[in-house]
């Protein structure tokens, strides 16, 4: 994953965060077209994110590699957020 899209992860608001949470559990759709889907709530173009993601042999993005990195940036963000609460 690319740090940019990290780090627009890591300081997102609620909201934000709660569509990309949406997205990524959305089961209709393809990781690549979540990734997109990401990247328009972002507001960041899907080229920078792209070329970063891990792919198989044949050039397609792999589903669970990508979804675990996006969900964790999601969970740090949540942690970090908890600990400024407290």
């Amino acid at each position: 994953m690319s740090i940019k899209l990290e780090k627009l992860l890591k300081y997102a608001d609620d909201v934000t965060a709660d569509a990309v949470w949406a997205i990524l559990r959305y089961k209709n759709i393809g990781i690549l077209r979540k990734v997109m889907c990401i990247c328009k709530v972002l507001n960041i173009k899907p080229e920078d994110v792209l070329n970063k993601l891990p792919k198989d042999e044949n050039g397609r993005y792999l589903d669970k590699p990508t979804r675990g990195m996006i969900h964790e940036a999601l969970i740090q963000r949540q942690n970090e957020y908890s600990e400024k609460v407290k």
